[in-house]
């Protein structure tokens, strides 16, 4: 095994290969610094960070999160934090639904393998009520199991001192009794659920529009920041900004990642935000974004990585090679750079910055030579690589596009479908040039318009699993359908949630739909997956983390290849998209 691949850290919450704390140890003192500010001003604040493709922002957040991991079972006598890493790979027009999402998995993660962060919020809240030394949880399993009338009491009390709403009270509730644990964390991300789900949970579940929703979705996030308290500050990093761009005038992804910003700074007491841009965005999203909101992102200033210095370098070479499982030669002890030579480092330093993605690349290639020339019997460690093993963009390509399909496949889910089709439509649709307009404000439940043969064709995306729901936003497309301001209406409706037999007003209203020349697509998991894969694929490409050996791949090198790789199911749903039938289509069989 090279211990030098995998130089890229894609998530925070996977475990570091390998850290080197001087490595921007600067950048993360002033984010420990932040968290400070807010729990000792008990205001919320806001720190900008940005650096090259490879800088390690990724990482730096996989240090911070490590840091302020949950040791202990229950430590509500020390200060703590809860950690939220957002991905912002979604749609603007669903932006706080997809922080609502994000937060509240990140909260039911267990850590490691002990109580999740929900559980950490209860039991900081019972200690503000029950002062007690020592470990509240054998108190908490007692009171669970004998006096679970006197707990409800308790948590009565921490819900009237909060203000919470009846919904987030008892959602609550349900948390600190271990109840109905799969349809909670459902309701709480903000899935659709049955009525019957709502009915044991006893908890109301809005309607209305889009904009309804996404309202919904911002009270619920800053009803969950005041219930988790002062005492319990919250970090929120805000990962890939570059990804809610559909394209490079878009102006719409930069002003909602705006407002989300100033919303958590203006109306919450105990946040820190750390938002994460590339070096060359950084000045774009300064200009693009209004100057109020601005101000907010970068409340604590903003901050560059650094790129590595000398010494950095042989720390960060030096943990690498102790994973190493092969015997390494001498040189490796007798050289810090090994298996680099000193020259190499030279150039890599004076050609462009010096970043750990592109100094792991180059060792990586180095330690492949010599563990090539070692197994052949040669004494050369730090000879060129043969000219065979540089990897071509295609080949990159065509061996990254099947894993990324991969792990969509293993993600598919129902309750994400919206999200995929709200991003990734827009992406495919440019990628494969067709026109889209603005959405049309007397449209509120039409998410996309596409310019096709005949005319403008409004996409609705109508997923939800609750049937009155459902029904609600089709006979409101009734009515958007018949103000003519369109040629034609799609509605797509993920295969596996379909209207139920007893959805006779869902039914009639989508019946009514089609009468009046709607049209309804059931795109395939297959498709979905293809979608999910794709908005991914350029997410990464757009915020500097997809490489090949070491060097960016940028959006359009991907835009360049993806069109001729995409599955026949794909290039049907677009077919399908601009010229539609008028009658019901099943996408994908």
């Amino acid at each position: 095994m090279n211990p030098f691949r995998e130089t890229i850290v894609s998530d925070p919450w996977r475990a570091n290969a390998a850290d080197v704390p001087e490595i921007q140890a600067r950048v993360f003192h002033d984010c420990l610094q932040g968290i400070q500010h807010t729990r000792q001003s008990k205001r919320s604040a806001a720190l900008l960070i940005h650096g090259g493709a490879g800088s390690g922002k990724t990482h730096l957040l996989s240090r911070l999160r490590k840091h302020l991991t949950l040791q202990a079972p229950t430590a509500t006598d020390r200060d703590e934090c809860l950690f939220v890493w957002i991905r912002l790979q979604a749609s603007p027009r669903m932006i706080w639904r997809h922080v609502r999402r994000t937060l509240v998995e990140d909260w039911f993660r267990p850590v490691h393998g002990q109580s999740t962060q929900f559980a950490r919020i209860l039991f900081h809240r019972f200690a503000e009520i029950r002062i007690a030394e020592g470990d509240l949880e054998p108190w908490y399993e007692y009171m669970v199991e004998t006096h679970p009338s006197g707990l409800d009491e308790l948590l009565e009390r921490v819900a009237d001192s909060l203000y919470l709403d009846r919904n987030t009270a008892i959602a609550f509730k349900h948390l600190a009794f271990g109840r109905h644990n799969r349809d909670l964390r459902a309701w709480l991300a903000g899935d659709s659920l049955p009525e019957e789900a709502l009915a044991r949970l006893d908890l109301s579940q809005e309607d209305g529009t889009d904009e309804d929703r996404e309202h919904e979705a911002r009270r619920v996030v800053l009803m969950l920041c005041r219930l988790a308290g002062d005492n319990l500050p919250i970090v929120i990093s805000l990962d890939q900004v570059e990804a809610l761009q559909t394209s490079p005038t878009d102006r719409d992804g930069l002003f909602a990642f705006g407002q989300v910003v100033s919303t958590l700074h203006d109306e919450t007491s105990n946040v820190f935000v750390v938002s994460c841009v590339q070096s060359a965005f950084a000045t774009e999203l300064k200009d693009k974004s209004r100057g109020a909101d601005y101000d907010r992102m970068t409340s604590l200033g903003t901050r560059s990585l650094a790129t590595l210095t000398r010494s950095e370098a042989e720390k960060l070479i030096a943990l690498r090679r102790s994973a190493a499982d092969v015997e390494l030669p001498q040189s490796a002890s007798d050289d810090s750079l090994w298996p680099l030579e000193p020259e190499d480092f030279h150039r890599l330093a004076a050609v462009d910055e010096l970043t750990p993605r592109r100094l792991l690349s180059t060792c990586a290639d180095r330690f492949d030579s010599w563990a090539r020339h070692s197994s052949a019997g040669s004494i050369e460690p730090n000879a060129e690589p043969a000219p065979d093993t540089a990897i071509s963009l295609a080949a990159f390509l065509e061996e990254e596009w099947p894993k990324r399909l991969e792990l969509a496949a293993e993600n598919s889910l129902p309750e994400l479908s919206e999200e995929i089709l709200r991003h990734g439509l827009p992406q495919l649709m440019a990628l494969m040039g067709i026109e889209s307009k603005p959405i049309d404000d007397r449209l509120p439940d039409v998410h996309l318009i596409a310019v096709g043969k005949t005319g403008d064709i409004g996409l609705s995306i109508c997923t939800q699993s609750n049937m009155r729901s459902a029904a609600e936003q089709l006979k409101r497309l009734n009515t958007q359908l018949s103000l003519k301001r369109l040629e034609t209406l799609i509605v797509f409706r993920d295969p596996r949630t379909p209207l139920t037999k007893g959805a006779k007003v869902a039914r009639q209203s989508l019946e009514d739909l089609e009468k009046s020349g709607a049209v309804s697509i059931h795109p395939s998991v297959e498709i979905l997956v293809c979608l999910d894969a794709l908005r991914d694929l350029l997410s990464d490409s757009k915020s500097g983390e997809l490489a090949n050996q070491g060097v960016s791949v940028i959006p359009s090198q991907v835009s360049a290849w993806l069109p001729f790789h995409l599955p026949p199911q794909v290039h049907s749903l677009l077919q399908q998209i601009t010229d539609p039938s008028g009658h019901l289509i099943q996408s994908g069989g």
